[in-house]
C-alpha cells in the first residue's frame, strides 16, 4: 500500500520481525544452515515473542515428508506453537512440485497468483505459471493457498549481490519487483501477523 507521502507499507506494517541469516550474499545455503536457523528461532522463540517463522526457501523433496532433516525441524517449530508458512516452490505447474519444506501438512504452503498488472479487473487472475502444484508425494493437497506473487515490490538494498545482477527490476530507491512463492508465502506471514 502507497501512502500519499510516498512511502510503502506491507500487510503487517507494525509487526515486530527477527531475521535470522541461513544464506550467503549469493542467495545459496544449505540443509545443514537452515535446520541451524530454525532450531534458534524455536530456542529464542519466548525471547522474541516469534508467533510466525516465514520459510520463503524449497528445496526438491528426497524421502518422505517425515524423514526429511529440514521438515523434522519444522515439524518442532510447528510443536512449539509457532505458525510455520511456507512456500510452494517455483518448480511448478506440474503436479507433485511442491517442495520442502512445503510438503509438510502442518504448514501454510503458499502458491503465487498474478494480476497480470490489472488488479481492478478480477477476471485476467491465474495462477502464476512457476508456482508448484500439488498433490504432495504423501497425497496431501498444496497449496494451502495461493496469494500475489506475480510481481511484488519488495525491500532490498541497492548494494545487494541480486540487485546489482539484475537492475531492471529496480523500481524506486531500495524498491525492486520480485517473482515467486518467496512473495506469496511473505504475503500469507504478514496476514498471520495480526490475527495472532
Amino acid at each position: 500500500e502507497r501512502t500519499s507521502d510516498g512511502r510503502y507499507f506491507g500487510v503487517a506494517p507494525n509487526a515486530n520481525l527477527v531475521s535470522v541469516r541461513a544464506f550467503d550474499e549469493q542467495g545459496h545455503g544449505s540443509y545443514s544452515s537452515v535446520v541451524r536457523g530454525i532450531d534458534w528461532v524455536v530456542q529464542n522463540k519466548d525471547t522474541y515473542n516469534v508467533g510466525v517463522l516465514n520459510l520463503s526457501l524449497g528445496g526438491a523433496p528426497q524421502s518422505r515428508y517425515w524423514d526429511d532433516p529440514l521438515n523434522r525441524a519444522v515439524m518442532k517449530a510447528w510443536q512449539a506453537g509457532i505458525v510455520v508458512v511456507a512456500s510452494a516452490g517455483n518448480t511448478g505447474p506440474g503436479a507433485q512440485t511442491i517442495t520442502v519444506p512445503g510438503n509438510v501438512p502442518y504448514v501454510i504452503t503458499v502458491g503465487a497468483m498474478t494480476d497480470s498488472y490489472t488488479p481492478a479487473n478480477p477476471n485476467d487472475d491465474r495462477l502464476a505459471s512457476f508456482s508448484a502444484a500439488g498433490p504432495t508425494y504423501e497425497g496431501f493437497v498444496k497449496p494451502d493457498v495461493v496469494t500475489p506473487g506475480g510481481h511484488i515490490w519488495s525491500l532490498m538494498a541497492t548494494s545487494a549481490q541480486i540487485a546489482q545482477s539484475h537492475p531492471t527490476y529496480q523500481n524506486s530507491g531500495d524498491y525492486f519487483t520480485m517473482f515467486g512463492t518467496s512473495q506469496a508465502a511473505a504475503v500469507v506471514s504478514g496476514a498471520v501477523a495480526p490475527v495472532l
